[in-house]
């Protein structure tokens, strides 16, 4: 009778863990998807901003030559208009570097594309290696 009731047992205990295993695979797979989803968000967020800084760059450099040529223009028509006009240029080439460097720094700061979800997927790989391994 033991060893009839064993083989019904171990059948019974293979096709519970095969599916133990499969529920495990699938929630791993469920929260995967759901970080590359965050990740995707994080990283279109990134790309606008960088846009987005990049134009406010464009519209500060278009601003000053604009308003320093017509400041120097109108105020120092007659006297000084030379230094006047260089003094305007540097302020405003100044603002313009610093919204450079600021943009660019962001730029620089480039974070690998679903690293979370690698790093994750990779951990999954070696636990699942250690498992079988056994």
């Amino acid at each position: 009778m033991d060893e009839s009731d064993a083989p019904g047992r171990s059948a019974g205990g293979l096709f519970d863990s095969l599916r133990a295993l499969i529920a495990t695979l699938v929630a791993m797979a469920h929260t995967r998807v759901e970080l590359f989803g965050t990740e995707i968000e994080e990283e279109v967020r990134r790309v606008v901003t960088l846009l987005l800084g990049g134009l406010v760059v464009l519209t500060l450099a278009s601003l000053a030559l604009l308003f320093s040529g017509i400041v120097v223009i109108a105020a120092y028509w007659d006297t000084h208009r030379l230094t006047a006009t260089v003094g305007v240029a540097i302020v405003f080439i100044v603002l313009t570097a610093a919204s450079y460097f600021a943009v660019r720094a962001q730029t620089r700061r480039r974070s690998r594309l679903l690293a979370s979800t690698l790093d994750e997927l990779e951990r999954d790989l070696e636990l699942l290696d250690k498992q079988v391994s056994r």
